[in-house]
């Protein structure tokens, strides 16, 4: 990847947006792709580095020390992006957050990201984007590999990582097991909460991980086992600093999946998958805010693959079952409807997806009807336009999508409603040449009845409520270059808010604008070859002002921010098979914090501080 050329860049075949491998410009959706040697030529330390460099998103801080994702301008905190690694389902089975700094970006092989709805595909999750991650395969393995990496900012260590890695593909059987550990910390700065209390997060912001990945492969038939341990040390929680210190919450996930391609014609391919998940999210055990729900997810799907010369056509059915279990420990306000310490909720989905060659253009539509057992019946379409012609290629896209609501906003709200999105979305693009690509998209995102947490000082009670209306309009430019072994690109994404109508998530200082995301964005990223095995990577990241609280019921600007981060990366170091790295991330110091947007009562979140960071690699 590090060798190809520009077109052999631009064709990159993805899979996200069809299922089946499908040219970048040419596949139904506005998708980003990441290569593994994006990520380590770049030597990001988590998931967040590599997300930060994508110009349509950013990051906000939520509670309890745990980060969300905000999307060309829309806050999707909760349930609104899907988060696949190895096709199992990483959001939380109780609110569908993320935690982003459990993963371990060194097992990443590619990142493909739908930077609209999926929800056709993938269901009442994936409303405004879809990131797939997929890991190191046996065949890019075959052999070992050993890595490990250390992070020192300013006053304390950062970023510790280490992994082993391994992997055979003998024709017929396939093998890789990947591990991998962390023991990291969000920043070493001082947190300050709207009262004045302030704590040093040095030692109080812990990020510690063990991820296991198995996977086993015989002809169709595939195995493949995660176990994943993460937990977050914190003391900001719901805003508010914990005096009696640290409190630890756990996220551990187990998940188990068993699929087996047939082929049962020439032209028709039938995938079947069975898949159980066991994951305890948001555990706590302490006085601050006891939570102890064991969650088993278990899943059945089968789709059908028919592809009769340059026609595709994919139809589906797939059955979910949520089973959530309350421990002793918590909290007895956190119970469900009459002191019940069991829930269970069901949903039956049924998608089709069709792709024809029309000759002037290529055309996809499809659908999805889910039954979900608690909140009902959702059906949402799509359709997309889209034609590669030479060097210029172009997408019209429209679609639907839901948000479903979580088994924790069923229990705090039985009546609420799903949300309903709607967004139309254009790209074009040209190629000048061999080294220079061109495109430039537009964007509109309108979401009703929209979910969010709401809590009433005057009677002291929380809830999730269905409010009126949230979206952005918006454009994006993206330029890459790519000559004589040198390579640059370049994103910009900017939106307006003007036609969201809900308080919670605005400021009443610009009315186009989301609390927490920059309405403009810009990324520069490049690569340097400075001989034949050595490789110099900066990058700038630079967001407009941010609106956030400063006290509560006080919003305010925050001052435009520029990231800045050089990597320089070597080949085969003093022996084959062995790479080193050395970086300086956020150069210049810029006091970058995490901003809440929505209206929670949290202050902005320390980031890190200027962090050099060391990484060995060694492959045998």
């Amino acid at each position: 990847m590090e060798r190809a050329s520009l077109e052999q860049i631009l064709n990159m075949e993805t899979s996200v947006a069809s299922l089946r491998p499908v040219g970048l410009r040419k596949t139904p959706g506005l998708v980003t792709a990441i290569t593994a040697e994006d990520i380590k030529l770049s030597g990001a330390r988590d998931l967040v580095d590599v997300l930060r460099l994508v110009p349509d998103f950013e990051f906000v801080v939520d509670v309890q020390g745990n980060l969300g994702l905000g999307v060309r301008g829309n806050s999707a905190i909760e349930g609104k992006v899907l988060l696949l690694w190895d096709g199992h389902i990483y959001n939380d089975q109780a609110y569908y957050t993320i935690q982003f700094d459990r993963f371990p970006v060194d097992q990443v092989e590619r990142i493909e990201i739908i930077k609209g709805p999926g929800s056709v595909i993938y269901g009442g999750v994936g409303e405004v984007a879809v990131i797939n991650v997929i890991t190191r395969t046996p065949a890019s393995l075959h052999g070992g590999r050993l890595y490990g990496g250390y992070g020192q900012m300013r006053r304390a260590p950062g970023a510790k990582q280490g992994g082993l890695q391994f992997g055979r593909d003998n024709g017929e059987v396939k093998f890789s097991g990947l591990l991998h550990f962390s023991d990291s910390q969000r920043s070493d700065r001082a947190y300050r909460d709207f009262s004045g209390v302030s704590y040093n997060l040095n030692g109080d912001s812990d990020l510690d991980g063990a991820n296991l990945n198995l996977f086993l492969q015989r002809k169709g038939l595939s195995l493949r086992f995660i176990a994943d341990e993460y937990s977050q040390l914190e003391r900001d929680h719901f805003g508010e600093v914990l005096s009696t210190g640290p409190t630890r919450i756990k996220f551990p996930v187990y998940s188990f999946e068993l699929k087996n391609s047939v082929k049962a014609s020439g032209d028709l391919t039938l995938d079947f998958s069975v898949a159980s998940q066991y994951s305890r999210p948001w555990l706590e055990r302490d006085e601050h805010f006891p939570y102890d729900k064991t969650s088993r997810k278990h899943t059945a799907r089968v789709t059908a693959f028919y592809e009769p010369g340059s026609a595709r056509f994919l139809a589906g059915a797939e059955f979910t079952r949520d089973e959530i279990e309350v421990g002793a420990a918590t909290n007895p306000d956190s119970l469900y409807d009459n002191g019940r310490t069991r829930a269970r909720y069901d949903n039956t989905a049924f998608f089709a997806q069709s792709s024809l060659d029309l000759g002037v253009f290529d055309l996809t539509a499809g659908g999805r009807l889910d039954r979900h057992s608690q909140s009902g019946s959702s059906f949402v379409p799509r359709l997309a336009v889209t034609k590669l012609l030479g060097d210029f290629h172009f997408k019209a896209i429209y679609s639907g999508a839901y948000r479903a609501p979580s088994p924790e906003n069923i229990r705090l709200t039985p009546s609420i409603k799903p949300e309903r999105t709607v967004a139309a979305e254009l790209e074009a693009g040209y190629k000048f040449g061999d080294s220079l690509f061109v495109s430039a998209n537009a964007f509109d995102v309108t979401i009703r009845d929209v979910i969010l947490f709401y809590y009433d000082s005057s009677t002291n009670s929380e809830d999730y409520v269905n409010f009126s209306r949230m979206g952005t309009r918006g454009y994006g430019l993206n330029l890459k270059f790519r000559g004589e072994g040198n390579q640059a690109e370049f994103g910009y994404s900017s939106y307006s808010a003007s036609n969201s109508r809900i308080t919670h998530t605005k400021t009443p200082l610009d009315g186009s604008a989301a609390l927490g995301l920059p309405r403009h964005k810009a990324v520069l990223t490049s690569r340097h070859r400075l001989g034949k095995k050595t490789t110099a990577s900066p990058s700038v990241v630079y967001l407009s002002e941010r609106y956030g609280y400063y006290a509560a019921g006080a919003t305010k600007a925050y001052s435009p921010v520029t990231l800045t981060n050089l990597y320089v990366h070597r080949e085969d170091c003093f022996l084959t098979g062995l790479s080193l790295g050395l970086g300086v991330f956020d150069l210049f110091g810029s006091n970058y914090s995490y901003i809440q947007s929505y209206d929670g009562g949290h202050a902005p979140l320390p980031a890190a501080s200027r962090e050099i960071f060391l990484k060995a690699a060694y492959e045998f």
